[in-house]
């Protein structure tokens, strides 16, 4: 007997055994081996897991400080507006799901708010995934958002998914997640 692992390719095709073709190792071994690689080849693109933040409360309120510039929802309680992914590898693909309700309380007419997600790669840089921000003209009132992005990882390690937000023109108000919040992201191996 001899030992075959596959490799990481997907044929279109390959050949397999007709009715009264003499069977040997040879003829056999072509449709299994490329069996084999189809297998491999899927396992290297598998669904490594999906990570996952939820909180709910009715009428419960998670500031974040008036900024100009991105910020941090900052964990509170059992409320956490992050996910850590880890055993990242280079070209693994996250996909990124967010939904909340959100209040921005302004003070001007032309003030806006901006939310996001990031993800902070094992180096400490941020990666701003394609899609995954939202700018909000609402004021003093509550709206439900979705965000949803994706991007491809260039290090290897583990990645924290986050939301951030900000006002513009240094809006003195006030940017809220109120009654519940979850945050998945979907870890694909590549």
């Amino acid at each position: 007997m001899a030992e075959y692992s596959g490799q990481d390719r997907f044929p279109g095709s390959f050949e397999t055994l007709n009715d009264g073709t003499v069977r040997d190792a040879a003829s056999v071994n072509v449709g299994l081996e490329a069996l084999a690689d189809r297998t491999t080849y899927l396992f290297n693109r598998r669904v490594e897991a999906v990570h996952l933040a939820s909180w709910g409360s009715e009428e419960v309120s998670v500031g974040l400080p008036p900024t100009t510039t991105y910020a941090d929802w900052l964990d509170a309680g059992s409320r956490v507006f992050r996910v850590d992914v880890p055993n990242v590898e280079p070209l693994d693909v996250l996909f990124l799901d967010c939904s909340f309700t959100l209040e921005f309380v302004a003070s001007g007419a032309n003030d806006q708010a901006r939310v996001r997600l990031v993800a902070a790669a094992p180096n400490g840089s941020t990666v701003v995934p394609v899609g995954a921000h939202v700018a909000s003209e609402l004021r003093n009132s509550r709206a439900p958002v979705a965000i949803s992005g994706s991007f491809v990882a260039s290090q290897t390690g583990t990645y924290r998914v986050k939301l951030q937000g900000k006002t513009r023109n240094g809006d003195p108000g006030q940017l809220g997640i109120y009654d519940a919040f979850v945050l998945r992201v979907l870890h694909l191996k590549r």
